[in-house]
């Protein structure tokens, strides 16, 4: 079974689900202005996915279903859903092969795949896409993600009475959110959740692979409650008010954040370093996405400590600026960071 995540689909709405939340948005378009159906940001009970693997289904649905009557603003009004499957559970890579009809592409891109996804082919659901076709060559993105995995979400959409018209990969809804149709710059993304940090490449508008670390929002959360000796959801509350700016209350929160900073700085570096051992194509712009990306001041911080790379320039990415002629809507900018995978899923059929 393929994923068959490259075909055009009717209108749907996106589930993003990682371990603290669940994030979904319903988009519409008429004729040229897209508008916000729908949206909500649910946070999870404890033990209900644990390092990304889902540990119960009916709470899971039960959960999905409660969330979709009554959505944070608006309205779902389709059962059609695409969902997102984290990087820890996916499996992500451009192959070269020599250039030939996409049918006989079928069974030479099946062959290579083997040789870098790390489970047997019958075990995962597979797809793969022609991003282009360059002197006798073209690059192929193979995309796989286990099926015990996929299953549990189609378990979970089924008793609920959805429909799962797509799976993607999270990194996929992140770029088609913030890298705009037909753009060649090359562009990491580092897209922060809580827990983990998802390191994009991008280049000449096609992704190229990812990177999982270990540092996210919640090691700022834990630096400060170790610091200032003050419980998690304090802690939290502080980070989300002040983020790295010293304040009168608390002069020393940059130094005691800075560290969580340099080691995110230096996770950066080695896949830079990783790209430049393979590609000679200049990587001149981080963005900075996901909930964890709202910590105030980070690009600023950040810029600093990858000099070694002077073509590249920190922003902090901003999910509603590929999305055309936007109709008014309540959702910042700034608020939009926590939903950019659901934003890019959503988009999928716009």
């Amino acid at each position: 079974m393929k994923f068959n995540i490259f075909q055009k689909r009717q209108p749907c709405f996106g589930i993003h689900l990682n371990g603290t939340a669940l994030k979904f948005v319903q988009l519409d378009k008429k004729r040229d202005k897209v508008s916000f159906l729908g949206y909500s940001n649910v946070p999870l009970p404890k033990n209900l996915i644990t390092n990304d693997t889902i540990l119960d289904a009916n709470a899971l649905a039960k959960l999905i279903q409660q969330s979709l009557v009554r959505p944070q603003f608006g309205r779902i009004t389709t059962n059609r859903v695409v969902v997102s499957v984290p990087e820890s559970k996916s499996f992500i890579r451009v192959i070269q092969i020599p250039e030939m009809s996409e049918s006989q592409a079928e069974n030479a891109v099946m062959f290579e795949a083997e040789a870098y996804i790390p489970l047997p082919m019958d075990q995962v659901y597979f797809d793969w896409q022609i991003l282009r076709r360059e002197g006798g060559k073209m690059e192929v993105l193979i995309i796989a993600s286990p099926k015990e995995f996929v299953d549990k979400y189609l378990a979970a959409m089924e008793k609920i009475n959805l429909k799962l018209v797509g799976v993607e990969v999270e990194s996929q809804g992140v770029v088609r959110t913030l890298i705009k149709p037909g753009s060649e710059e090359n562009t990491l993304i580092a897209d922060l959740d809580a827990y983990k940090t998802a390191l994009i490449m991008v280049v000449r508008g096609s992704l190229q692979f990812t990177s999982s670390i270990p540092i996210a929002g919640n090691n700022f959360t834990d630096r400060i409650a170790q610091a200032l000796t003050v419980p998690t959801v304090k802690a939290e509350a502080i980070k989300r008010e002040f983020g790295l700016a010293n304040t009168t209350e608390y002069p020393n929160l940059k130094t005691y954040l800075l560290p969580v900073v340099n080691d995110l700085a230096a996770e950066i570096k080695n896949i830079l370093h990783f790209h430049y051992d393979h590609s000679e194509q200049k990587i001149t712009k981080l963005l900075l996405s996901g909930g964890s990306a709202k910590v105030k001041h980070l690009d600023e911080y950040l810029a600093p400590m990858l000099t070694d790379f002077p073509e590249l320039k920190v922003e902090v990415a901003n999910p509603l600026a590929n999305l055309g002629n936007l109709a008014a809507t309540t959702l910042t900018p700034y608020e939009a960071l926590s939903f950019t995978t659901a934003i890019g899923l959503a988009l999928r059929n716009l």
